[in-house]
């Protein structure tokens, strides 16, 4: 790694042209070539945002020969769109519309693998009619991932893999930990294959004050939501409730450490309420692991179905959720 990066790095990615609607198998044979987890393939949106892609896609293109495509009804379960024609009058002082036909999606029709249309017009001389091209759009995206997939899971990976922390609002620039560096460079390859740029800037001392500031302040928001989770525990949580809490605090405790190394953030307070979550969300597994809440909302101990139940809950936790109180610390640096 270059010594320019011994304060990290702002990255941000952009998707280019090259980025094309692309098969899972197609992501995930290149994850494998740059030896990236399957966990970098964004999920697929489901046919029923597909057909909202194919709809606006073909909507560009056809409002420059004076076609609308408009709304008509939209649920979970069924799109209808009109196929509009606008018409301006000779004197150009109003537009006319004219209804010439519906396209229609339901996921009831064909187990919504294709689009229905009623349009018979034409859009000019051997061309397909609009409803042929929603059809197209359609199939040209179904089952594919697109560049509006893969925000939401470079952001995750950048976070969650990386430490990466945001620097805008908006999410679209991070800094990267030194510690970072080498595993984004791997990143840029695979990204690059799919059409994406992910770019790396070297952190110049001055802005390091800026990136400590953003980091303790991410880091107590953090620990005041994990605080807050934990206050609102009353024992009566599923077991992996409790378990997924035990997994951040985990993380969270790793993210400390590396902003304490790379930043010289002050993690000391962070670490102390992190054992103390960590205690509380601890007893409260140990006991519901060993606990069966009945639909009645009485309880009894694992092993001992019907006899040896507890009229109430609070009878089998006793005093536990008075415990979540100590944590509420306020978080100062």
């Amino acid at each position: 790694m270059s010594t320019k990066y011994h304060n990290g790095a702002f990255t941000f990615f952009r998707t280019t042209s090259a980025c094309q609607p692309m098969l899972p198998s197609e992501i995930e044979h290149l994850a494998q070539q740059h030896s990236l987890p399957a966990s970098l393939i964004p999920q697929y949106a489901g046919d029923r945002a597909i057909v909202s892609r194919a709809i606006t896609q073909t909507a560009s293109k056809v409002s420059r020969q004076g076609w609308l495509l408009r709304p008509i009804s939209q649920t979970k379960h069924k799109v209808v769109y009109g196929i509009v024609q606008e018409a301006r009058d000779e004197e150009r002082e109003r537009l006319d519309h004219t209804h010439e036909a519906t396209v229609t999606w339901t996921d009831e029709y064909n187990k919504g693998h294709s689009i229905i249309t009623d349009h018979i017009g034409i859009l000019g001389q051997e061309a397909p009619t609009i409803g042929q091209a929603v059809e197209t759009a359609y199939q040209s995206l179904r089952g594919r991932i697109g560049p509006a997939d893969w925000t939401a899971t470079i952001s995750a990976h950048l976070t969650q893999t990386y430490y990466a922390q945001q620097m805008r609002e908006d999410g679209r620039v991070w800094w990267l930990p030194p510690s970072g560096i080498p595993q984004a460079r791997q990143l840029q390859g695979f990204l690059q294959a799919v059409g994406i740029s992910l770019v790396l800037c070297e952190v110049e001392a001055e802005a390091v004050s800026v990136v400590q500031q953003a980091a303790q302040e991410s880091l107590a928001d953090q620990l005041q939501a994990l605080q807050d989770e934990v206050a609102a525990f009353d024992g009566k949580q599923k077991p992996s409730n409790y378990r997924n809490r035990m997994a951040e605090i985990v993380e969270l405790r790793k993210r400390a450490v590396v902003y304490h190394e790379t930043l010289s953030v002050g993690v000391e307070q962070a670490q102390a309420i992190l054992d103390e979550l960590e205690r509380q969300v601890r007893e409260f597994l140990d006991v519901r692991e060993n606990t069966v809440i009945h639909r009645k909302g009485t309880v009894s101990a694992v092993g001992t179905p019907g006899s040896g139940q507890v009229d109430t809950f609070a009878a089998a936790f006793g005093g536990m959720p008075s415990m979540v109180t100590q944590s509420q610390a306020t978080f100062s640096w």
